[in-house]
C-alpha cells in the first residue's frame, strides 16, 4: 500500500510539474522571445515483487525549452542583414527623391542661369536681361545651398542615429553581462538544471543587438556567453563588457568615429562596424552622402572656376576687365602639429581634383613629404629649400613658409565647396560681356585674309599696352607679329586656312584666333583695344559654351554630366537597396516562421496538454485515494 501511495504522489508531484509549465507556456504566449518549455517525463526504477518488476511511479527529470540554436543564429543574420538594408533605404530614399526634384535639384537652376547668359548674349546692351542673369545666379547660390543643408541636416541625422544605436548597444552588452552573472549563479546553485527563463532574456537582448550590428556569440562551459560585434571586436566577455561611444573626428568636425572606451585612450573601431542599423547608416554615409558631398561641390569649384575664369577675359559696360562672377572655394587645413610655419593651398584646376583629403610632412631634414590619403598614394617628395609650389591632383601645394618637422591636413577641396558657394556680383553693368579686343583690316589690304573666332585667356588688363600688328609675307608664306609673342605665324591659305593661333602680350594675356582667305603681301592685320564695344556678345557667347563643356572629371564631363550621373548613380544604388531589403525581409519572415515552429506557444496545443495532465493528476489522486481506502479496510479487518 506504501508503494501504492508513493506511485501516486509522484504522479501528483510530476503532473503538477506538467501543470505548471503549461500554464507558464500559456502565461507567456504574448512575451517576446519567450521559448515555450517542456516537462520530460521518466519511469521510476521498478521494485521486484512475487509476479516479476513492479513499476513504483514518475519522476519529472528536466524542465527543456525548446530552442535551435541553429535557427536562432540564422534569424540573427537574416535580422542583421534586414535592418542594414532598411536603414540605408530609409537614409537614401531622402537624397534620392530630392536631386531630381524640379523645385530642390541642380538640374534646372543650371539650364535657367545658361539660358539667361544666352538672352545676354543676344542682346548685350539689355539691362534686364542682364539682371535677369544675376537673378539666375542668385538661383544657383539658393540651389546649391539648398542642396548643402540637406546633405548637412542628413549629416546629423546620421550622427543622431549612431548615437542612438551605441546608447543602446551598451545598455544591452550591460544587461548581457548581468544575466550571464546570474545564469552562473543560478546553474551552480541548481545542480546544473538550467534556467530557462533567464536563457530566454539573455537570448533576446542578443536577438535586439543583431538589429544593431553583426552578431556573433561564444558559449563558455560556465553558462556565460561571450558576445562579438562587427568584424569580431569582443563586446561582452562574462561578466565583464566593453562601452561603446562617439567622438569627433579629427579631421572632419561634421563627422564622428565610434570608439571602444579605454583607461589607455579610446580606441576607435568605426571601419570593423557591420551590419544592422549601424552598418547600414555607415555605409550610407560612405557611398550615398560623402559622395554626394563630393559631386555637388566638384560642380560649385568647377562652375564658380570656370565662370570666373571666362567672365575676367572680358570687359563689362564701362570698359572693366570682369570680375569674379561667383565667390572663389577656398581650402581648408589642420594643423596636425603645433606648426610654426604656414602652407598654402589652391585650386588651379577643377577638371582633376580628387575627393581626398591630404598629408603635408617635413622632418628634421628639410624633406618635405605629400601624400593623397584617400589611397595613401605618395604624390611629391624633396626639399622644401628651392621647392615653391607644387601641382598636384588639380591643387597648388605653396610649400614658401613650411619649416621642418611640421604636418598639415589639407581637406578635400569638395567638401565645403557646396556651402560656400555664392554669386559675387550685384551690379548688371558689371557683366563683362565683350572681348577687349577687336581685330581690324588696314584700309590698303588687298588679299582676302582674315581674322576671326577670336578668345582670350588669363587676361590682366582690359586695355592693350599696344596695338598688335600682323603682317603678311607671301615669299615666307608667314604673319610677323609686332608687340607680342608667339610670331612668326606660318600661313598658307592651301593648307593652314581656319587653323588656331595664339600669341602673348605681355601685361595683358594671349589672344587666340583663327586665320583665313589669301593675303597679299604687305597685307596688315591689327589687334586693337576694342573701345565702346558694349554690343559685343563675344564673351557672353563664351561664357554660354560653358555649359556643354567638358570642365570636370578630367575633362570628360560637363557639369550636368557630373549631376546626371549623380542623380542615376544614388537612384541605381536606392533601387537596389529596396528591391535586396524587400528580399531580405521576406527571408527574415520566413526565419521567424521557423523559429517560432519550434520555440513558439501553440496555444491549441498548450489547451489540449492543460485537459489531458488535469485528467492524469485527477487519475493520479484517485490513485492516492484508493491507497488510503485499502488501507482503511485493512484497519477494519483487526478491529
Amino acid at each position: 500500500m506504501s508503494d501504492l501511495l508513493l506511485t501516486g504522489l509522484s504522479g501528483l508531484t510530476a503532473f503538477r510539474t506538467v501543470l505548471d509549465t503549461t500554464s507558464h507556456n500559456i502565461a507567456n504566449v504574448a512575451t517576446a522571445g519567450y521559448s515555450r518549455q517542456r516537462v520530460e517525463l521518466d519511469a521510476t526504477t521498478p521494485q521486484i515483487a512475487g509476479a516479476g518488476y513492479v513499476g513504483t511511479g514518475v519522476n519529472a527529470t528536466d524542465v527543456n525549452r525548446l530552442y535551435d540554436a541553429f535557427l536562432s543564429a540564422q534569424f540573427r543574420s537574416s535580422q542583421t542583414a534586414s535592418a542594414e538594408l532598411d536603414t540605408y533605404l530609409g537614409f537614401a530614399s531622402q537624397i534620392d527623391g530630392a536631386l531630381a526634384n524640379e523645385n530642390i535639384g541642380l538640374n534646372s537652376a543650371l539650364q535657367d542661369f545658361f539660358n539667361a547668359v544666352q538672352v545676354v548674349a543676344d542682346d548685350p546692351t539689355s539691362i534686364p536681361a542682364r539682371q535677369v542673369m544675376l537673378t539666375e545666379g542668385g538661383v544657383l547660390e539658393n540651389r546649391f545651398a539648398t542642396l548643402d543643408q540637406l546633405f548637412s541636416d542628413l549629416g546629423t541625422q546620421v550622427r543622431g542615429s549612431l548615437q542612438d544605436n551605441i546608447n543602446e548597444i551598451n545598455t544591452l552588452s550591460d544587461n548581457i553581462a548581468t544575466l550571464n552573472q546570474q545564469i552562473k549563479v543560478a546553474l551552480s546553485n541548481a545542480n546544473g538544471n538550467v534556467p530557462n527563463d533567464l536563457l530566454d532574456q539573455r537570448d533576446k537582448l542578443i536577438d535586439d543587438l543583431s538589429a544593431l550590428v553583426n552578431v556573433k556569440t561564444n558559449e563558455q562551459e560556465d553558462g556565460a556567453v561571450n558576445v562579438f560585434i562587427g568584424n569580431g571586436q569582443s563586446l561582452v566577455l562574462g561578466e565583464r563588457h566593453n562601452t561603446l561611444a562617439l567622438q569627433p573626428s579629427q579631421f572632419d568636425p561634421s563627422s564622428v568615429d565610434i570608439v571602444f572606451q579605454q583607461p589607455g585612450g579610446n580606441t576607435i573601431v568605426t571601419q570593423f562596424m557591420t551590419g544592422g542599423e549601424i552598418g547600414g547608416t555607415l555605409r550610407f554615409k560612405e557611398e550615398v552622402l560623402d559622395e554626394a558631398v563630393h559631386s555637388l561641390g566638384q560642380i560649385a569649384i568647377g562652375l564658380s572656376f570656370s565662370i570666373n575664369a571666362q567672365h575676367a577675359n572680358g570687359i563689362d559696360l564701362d570698359g572693366q576687365q570682369g570680375l569674379n562672377f561667383f565667390s572663389t572655394p577656398t581650402l581648408s587645413q589642420i594643423d596636425l602639429v603645433n606648426n610654426g610655419g604656414s602652407l598654402t593651398t589652391n585650386v588651379f584646376d577643377p577638371s582633376t581634383i580628387n575627393n581626398s583629403d591630404y598629408e603635408v610632412t617635413t622632418d628634421g631634414g628639410n624633406n618635405y613629404t605629400i601624400t593623397r590619403l584617400s589611397d595613401n598614394t605618395v604624390l611629391a617628395t624633396g626639399l622644401i629649400a628651392g621647392t615653391t609650389l607644387e601641382q598636384l591632383d588639380g591643387l597648388t601645394f605653396d610649400l614658401t613658409g613650411v619649416s621642418a618637422n611640421e604636418s598639415y591636413r589639407v581637406i578635400s577641396p569638395t567638401r565645403y565647396s557646396a556651402e560656400k558657394f555664392s554669386l559675387a556680383l550685384s551690379d548688371p553693368r558689371d557683366i563683362a560681356v565683350a572681348l577687349p579686343v577687336v581685330s581690324e583690316q588696314a584700309a590698303s589690304n588687298t588679299g582676302t585674309g582674315g581674322l576671326g573666332n577670336m578668345s582670350i585667356s588669363g587676361l590682366s588688363a582690359a586695355n592693350l599696352p599696344s596695338n598688335v600688328v600682323l603682317s603678311y609675307d607671301d615669299t615666307l608664306k608667314q604673319y610677323t607679329v609686332s608687340n607680342a609673342t608667339g610670331g612668326p605665324l606660318a600661313y598658307d591659305s592651301a593648307s593652314n586656312s581656319g587653323q588656331s593661333y595664339t600669341v602673348n602680350v605681355a601685361g595683358f594675356g594671349d589672344i587666340s584666333f583663327t586665320l583665313t582667305g589669301q593675303p597679299d603681301q604687305g597685307d596688315t592685320i591689327s589687334l586693337i583695344d576694342n573701345a565702346g564695344g558694349i554690343g559685343d556678345n563675344r564673351n557672353a557667347h563664351a561664357l554660354a559654351n560653358i555649359q556643354t563643356s567638358f570642365t570636370l572629371s578630367g575633362g570628360t564631363a560637363s557639369f550636368q554630366d557630373v549631376y546626371g550621373q549623380l542623380i542615376a548613380d544614388v537612384g541605381r544604388r536606392t533601387q537596389a537597396a529596396e528591391v535586396n531589403s524587400a528580399a531580405q525581409n521576406g527571408l527574415l519572415t520566413q526565419m521567424i516562421a521557423s523559429k517560432e515552429a519550434v520555440s513558439g506557444v501553440n496555444l491549441d496545443e498548450e489547451a489540449a496538454n492543460l485537459i489531458r495532465f488535469q485528467q492524469a493528476y485527477q487519475a493520479a489522486s484517485q490513485v492516492v485515494l484508493t491507497s488510503r481506502t485499502i488501507f482503511d479496510t485493512l484497519l477494519g479487518a483487526f478491529r
